[in-house]
């Protein structure tokens, strides 16, 4: 006879596999570039309502960008598309306080999807790619680009 039960015996096999789901929840794939976001800096306040969807890194594929807040600073946010566990998030910082080149004159910023001009690269499958444009409508907005040689978002602005 042996000295565990049923139960003892489905508990200690079901033990491992239970720590293993608990172990690979965070690995799953994320849903929304949203979660992505969270994801990568939960420090910010996102914006879900300031989601945008263009294909910024000129791959082919489309990525996405959103807004957040952080104290005194304006966050953009690009995600990788697409999605999925490890997905590269980028983030660009701008003060809403103080002036100066690098900073808006208000928190009240929106992004939009603007084609790009002189600083766009040959595109693969041709035609213009687009940036995006960081505005407050208080002062001059930032133009936020793909660099291909730096393999990162830059900008600039008047």
């Amino acid at each position: 006879m042996s000295p565990f039960s049923k139960s003892d015996f489905a508990f200690r096999c079901s033990l491992p596999l239970l720590l293993l789901c608990a172990a690979c929840a965070g690995l799953h794939a994320p849903r929304t570039a949203l979660d992505v976001a969270r994801q990568k800096d939960p420090t910010v306040q996102w914006n879900a309502q300031s989601l945008l969807e263009a294909d910024l890194d000129q791959d082919g594929r489309p990525d996405f960008a959103l807004l957040g807040a952080r104290k005194d600073r304006v966050v953009v946010g690009i995600v990788h598309g697409p999605l999925a566990a490890g997905t590269p998030v980028w983030t660009l910082e701008f003060s809403s306080k103080g002036g100066g080149e690098e900073a808006l004159c208000s928190p009240d910023a929106k992004i939009a999807v603007e084609p790009l001009g002189d600083e766009a690269k040959p595109r693969r499958g041709g035609g213009q790619g687009v940036g995006l444009n960081l505005h407050d409508d208080k002062c001059d907005a930032f133009h936020i680009f793909w660099n291909p040689e730096k393999k990162k978002f830059e900008w600039w602005r008047l």
